[in-house]
């Protein structure tokens, strides 16, 4: 390339959520890529909406197997790429995760934790006992530092996300991430 950029390519799957599922609900997933400024998206899709996975039986996992794909261009490693993950069960949200994007090349098995804000009013925390939970305005400020001291959120499970990475040009600018598997 000779221009200062490197390359990053991201390709996998959200394989499936570990949650408490009872048989008969129906689960979906979004996902969403953020980065930083110098960052330029070249391919693939920066964001996406999974099909919807019915539990047949009590306590199964929620298999997706929702393939991922996304090129990007940087010329600086800050802002590195990460993805935020909004959970629905029958239409109401089941929780958020987020994960920074493995640095080392190669193939990784991601578990991303999953939680939900929590009603910080009296009159919230009864609608949350008839189901409906707050959600977040904007999922963007899981992916920045900003405020989120401030939201009280509980666990509801994990996700499992597989995920390969490959760069190039990254070595030849200076940047050393250690040891790779030959």
């Amino acid at each position: 390339m000779g221009d200062g950029t490197f390359l990053v390519s991201l390709s996998g799957q959200i394989e499936w959520l570990d949650v408490l599922a009872p048989s008969g609900t129906s689960w979906y997933c979004k996902y969403e890529f953020y980065s930083g400024p110098d960052w330029k998206l070249i391919g693939g899709l920066e964001a996406g909406l999974s099909q919807i996975a019915n539990v047949v039986t009590n306590g199964d996992k929620v298999v997706l197997n929702f393939p991922i794909e996304v090129q990007f261009k940087s010329t600086n490693p800050y802002g590195w790429p990460q993805i935020v993950l909004s959970v629905y069960k029958d239409m109401q949200l089941g929780g958020y995760g987020r994960a920074h994007m493995p640095l080392k090349p190669g193939v990784h098995a991601l578990d991303v934790h999953l939680s939900r804000p929590i009603s910080s009013s009296m009159l919230g925390s009864v609608f949350a006992f008839f189901g409906y939970h707050p959600e977040l305005v904007d999922v963007k400020t899981l992916a920045t530092t900003t405020g989120n001291n401030l939201i009280r959120m509980e666990t509801t499970g994990y996700a499992r996300i597989t995920v390969n990475v490959v760069t190039q040009e990254f070595k030849n600018l200076g940047y050393d991430i250690g040891k790779t598997k030959d």
